[in-house]
Formats: structure tokens, sequence, C-alpha cells
């Protein structure tokens, strides 16, 4: 019976695991990337030449105010993000449909800074959050993944219950190459399976309304301008609000029609509550105090502070990068074992090589397009017209090419070729980051917040490193 169970599980995981994987995989790699979204923002804007920790003055709320009044005018609700302990400047943004956008002001004066626009370390966030697909086909495909990687979670620890403390142990990195897949997996799965299914459990809790839901109905812009009463002094609601949330604790100001809107930071603490104080747009009369208190929103709260984990001090955010990396390479190693599995029995056929083209296009072609994405970053003049979307635009470019270039070397019964050219490919971009990074950085920068750009320059380098030991890993093979 136990037996009977074991085999049942196996084909639930291996069939689960490898469809929900090709989209955990990139939901994984892009939450990784983006508990760093600020930082990564921050090396594409290299420009910026403003401290952590510098005092804000009154002055920047005036100046954000004419942003916002030119904004409302257009029908474009946008709000003020502060500077905080990861972003030193304030920022006036509005969704531009994929991200957030908008001038960039110097909290010490408020000059706008002539920083390149980009949309940073954004769009990893909505890789992770929506597949870019928008917010209601991509989220709905991102909770259906979410369950059945709690499949998947369970049925893999019916298959390796019996054999958990052994599996713990054993690691063969230079054994045969199914061995080594194998242990990986394992290995990697008994290891970081408490953060794994926390991950899992909490994004499909808080976003559970996902599975059933209604297109969002998106405000139309007035075709002609409309005027707007001139905004209330932001400074005295802002003193107000840290009286309320605590000094440092406003992350943004919201506008919206009739009301003015202070939120708590996210970073204020591990309950991630959205807390806001209002105030009438037309003369900043206090409205109401919103602490959204009460056990179901306290809960939700938690469960979203532990995901999202905006609260915690760079250690921890370490600590689940590494983890978040570890967990996407449990999953990319896992879509590896199926094609192992199944190449003698099927490969020739066209389902097989689709699968292997999905696979290299997911666990290669991704990190290749955000790489990619680094470098249009720092090619494309600062100042050039469209060159947010150019950047868009060049990191889907090259994952497309990536799965073009799989289906032809896959289809063309030439697939380990392929493993091994697009690793290339992402060993010298990945390698390439560092000297990029140096030559193109404005030269006052280049000794200035060393730990953004050393992060990103040595996690690239870690992946062309990595990517030059799998490829001759291959190779021998």
């Amino acid at each position: 019976m136990r037996d009977n169970l074991r085999t049942r599980m196996g084909w639930l995981h291996s069939w689960v695991g490898f469809l929900g994987g090709l989209i955990l995989v990139i939901v994984f790699f892009g939450g990784t990337l983006a508990l760093f979204d600020t930082e990564i923002t921050r090396w594409m804007q290299p420009e910026i030449d403003v401290p952590i920790g510098a005092p804000i003055n009154s002055v920047v709320f005036d100046q954000a105010s004419q942003q916002i009044t030119r904004l409302q005018a257009q029908g474009t609700i946008s709000f003020l993000n502060l500077p905080s302990a990861r972003d030193p400047v304030a920022r006036v943004l509005h969704y531009d449909g994929h991200s957030f956008v908008g001038p960039i002001l110097d909290p010490r004066d408020g000059h706008v800074i002539p920083a390149r626009t980009t949309t940073g370390g954004q769009l990893f966030f909505d890789l992770h959050h929506s597949l870019y697909k928008g917010p209601f086909w991509g989220n709905l495909v991102v909770e259906i993944a979410g369950v059945g990687m709690l499949v998947a979670i369970g049925s893999g620890i019916v298959i390796q219950f019996r054999n958990l403390l052994p599996d713990l142990l054993l690691f063969r990195p230079f054994a045969n190459r199914a061995r080594a897949w194998m242990d990986a997996h394992i290995l990697f799965g008994i290891l970081f399976l408490p953060f794994v299914a926390m991950m899992a459990y909490t994004g499909t809790v808080i976003h559970a309304n996902r599975l059933f839901p209604t297109p969002a109905k998106t405000a139309k812009a007035p075709k002609q301008p409309v005027s707007f009463d001139a905004l209330p002094p932001l400074a005295p609601l802002f003193a107000q609000a840290e009286a309320k949330f605590g000094t440092g604790n406003v992350g943004f100001i919201l506008f919206e029609p009739g009301k003015i809107s202070l939120i708590r930071s996210d970073a204020a603490g591990l309950t991630l509550t959205r807390a806001h104080l209002d105030f009438s747009q037309r003369d900043g009369t206090p409205l109401a105090l919103n602490s959204n208190a009460g056990t179901v929103p306290t809960s939700g709260g938690v469960l979203r502070g532990l995901h999202f984990i905006r609260w915690a001090p760079l250690s921890l955010r370490w600590i689940y990068f590494i983890s978040g990396a570890v967990g996407t390479l449990m999953m990319a190693s896992g879509l590896v074992l199926f094609l192992m599995k199944y190449r003698r029995q099927y490969d020739g056929t066209f389902f097989f090589g689709l699968a292997e083209s999905l696979t290299l296009a997911v666990n290669l072609g991704l990190p290749c397009a955000s790489l990619a994405y680094l470098w249009a970053n720092r090619l494309i003049p600062a100042f050039a017209p469209g060159r947010t979307a150019m950047e868009v635009e060049i990191f889907f470019a090259i994952w497309v090419s990536c799965l073009v270039y799989a289906t032809l070397r896959c289809f063309g019964r030439a697939a380990f070729r392929g493993w091994r050219e697009i690793l290339l490919l992402l060993a010298v971009l990945g390698c390439g980051v560092l000297p990029l990074d140096l030559l193109t950085r404005p030269a006052l920068r280049i000794t200035q917040e060393p730990g953004v750009f050393f992060g990103v320059d040595f996690l690239a380098c870690v992946a062309g490193i990595a990517a030059l030991f799998a490829r001759r890993r291959i190779a021998v093979s």
C-alpha cells in the first residue's frame, strides 16, 4: 500500500512539478531578484549621487507638489515615494501599466536629478507577481502555479520521507550527471523546504482572491486637462504622520481626487498593514486614521510581511536571497531531472523537444535576458527617448531569442550543443558586467556606495562562473 502511494505520488510530483515548474522557476527567479529591486534600480541609475540618510528639506514637498499637480491635470493618480534606508531620494511616481516611473528629487534641496529613466528592479517584481502579463491573467496563472507548488511539495515529502536523513547527508556533485542532479534536487529540497513551503503558502494565501478574479476596471484619463485646486503644504502633513507612525516610518504620500493619504512604510515592522493618515486635498484638514487593525487584517499583514520581507535588515534579506536562489535551483534541477527520466523513451518526439526547449529557455534564457537587461541599461544612451521601453524590449528579445535557438537545437537533434552554447552566452554576459559597470559608471561614482554596485557586479560574475562550470560538466559528460 505504501509503495503504491509512493508510486502515485511520484507520478504526481513529476508532472505537476514539471508543468508548474516552468512557471515557478520564473516566479522564484523574479522574486529572488526582487528582494533587492531597489538596489538594482540604484545600480541602473548611476547618476544619482545622494548619500543614504540625507535629511529631507521641506522644499522637496513644494517641488513634488508642482510635479503632482501637473500629473493630476492629466488625470493621473500619483504618489511621492519618500527617502528610505535603501533609497536615498524622493520619487514622484505614477503607474505606466507595468512599473512606477517619474522624476527623481534630491531630498536636500528638491532639485530634479537628471538620471536615466529605467524600469529597474521593478521588472523582476512584475515577473514574480504577474509574469509581466498584467493584474488579471498573469496573477491568475501565478496563483495556480503556487497551488501546484504546494501539491509538488506535499508529494515530494511523501516520496522521500523514508530516506529523509540519508538523503540529507548525501551529495555527489562529481558523480554521473543523473545522480548529481538528483542529489542536488533532493538536498536543496530538504534543506530549504521550510523556506520554500513558507513562501509558497504565504504567496498563495495572501493572493487567494486571484483564483476568482474580476477584471480590473481602468479609469480613462480625461480627454482635456482638468483644473485642480493647489495642494495644501505637505510638510505639516508629513510632520503629523511621523508623529503618528514614528520618525522615518512614513513610506509614501498618495494623491487621490479630494484626498491625500500618508502611508505607513512597509519597512516599519513585520506586520505590513499599509495604515494611512488621510487629509483633505482642498485645505489639508485631517479626515481619518485608518490603522487596518483587527485579527484578520493583522494576520494578513503578518503573512504579507513574511513574504515581502521589506521590514528586514540587510542580513536577513541576504538569507532570503540565498534561500530563494537555492529554491530556484531546486526547481530548475527538477525540470532537468524530468527530461533525464523520459529522454530514453521519448527523445526525438515533438513533445519531448518542446519540453526541452522550454526548459532550456527558462533555466538559461531567463538569466541571459536578465544580464542583457543590465547591459542594455548601460549601453543605451542615458537620455535617449523611449529608453525605458527599449530596455524591457531587449530583455524579452534576448529571452525569446534563447527560446528560438533552443527550439532549433532541440528539434535539430543537437540539444546538448544548445545547452553548452547558451551557457557560454550566460558566462560572457555575467563575467562582463563588472568591466561594463566600471567603464560606464560616472567617474565620481567609482568609489561611492560600493555595496550596491559591488553586490550586483559580484552576483553577475558568480552567475557567469557557474555557467562556465556547468558548461564544462556537460562537455565532460
